[in-house]
């Protein structure tokens, strides 16, 4: 990747606490499949936890 992290395939929250030690290395990639419900999710945990996701705004859609 070109900010230098290293891609790690999350299809849910429990994923993330595994990037929790290592998020300085590896970057959360958002796998195809998953619901945008779980999108969500995903990214809020990843935000708590300081880890940068590659894929954040695929699938997120907002109404203004």
């Amino acid at each position: 990747m070109p900010s230098g992290h290293k891609a790690f395939l999350v299809h849910n929250t429990r994923d993330v606490d595994l990037l929790l030690m290592h998020n300085k290395t590896f970057a959360a990639e958002i796998g195809h499949a998953v619901s945008s419900r779980k999108r969500v999710e995903i990214v809020a945990k990843a935000k708590q936890l300081g880890v940068k996701v590659t894929n954040a705004k695929a699938r997120v859609t907002t109404e203004s």
